[in-house]
C-alpha cells in the first residue's frame, strides 16, 4: 500500500502545479520596419507563420491578400495585411 502511494505521489503532485501563463496577444498599434520586411518578405508563406509576423509587428489581428483579392479600404491600426504574390511568397508587409 505504501508502495503504491510513493509511486502515485509524483503524479497527483504534478497535477498541483500551474501552467507557465501565456503571454498576452498584441494589441497593437501594428508597426512594420525595414528588419520585419528584410526578415519576412520573399519568404513562402505558411500559415503557421502568420502568428510570428502578427507578433512581431504587434499587431491584434491580420489578414492574408493574394493578387486580386478584394479588400476594404477601412483603416485598422491594430490589423496587419500580409500581401502575398502569385508563387504565395510574402510581397509585403503593410499595417491597416
Amino acid at each position: 500500500m505504501i508502495r503504491t502511494w510513493a509511486m502515485l505521489l509524483p503524479v497527483l503532485a504534478a497535477g498541483c502545479t500551474t501552467m507557465a501563463e501565456r503571454p498576452a496577444p498584441p494589441r497593437g498599434p501594428c508597426v512594420v520596419d525595414e528588419r520585419l520586411r528584410m526578415r519576412f518578405v520573399g519568404v513562402k508563406f505558411h500559415e503557421r507563420l502568420r502568428t510570428d509576423i502578427e507578433r512581431q509587428a504587434q499587431a491584434a489581428t491580420s489578414r492574408v491578400l493574394n493578387p486580386g483579392d478584394a479588400a476594404t479600404m477601412d483603416f485598422r491600426p491594430d490589423r496587419l495585411n500580409i500581401l502575398l504574390d502569385d508563387l504565395k511568397q510574402v510581397e509585403g508587409l503593410r499595417c491597416g
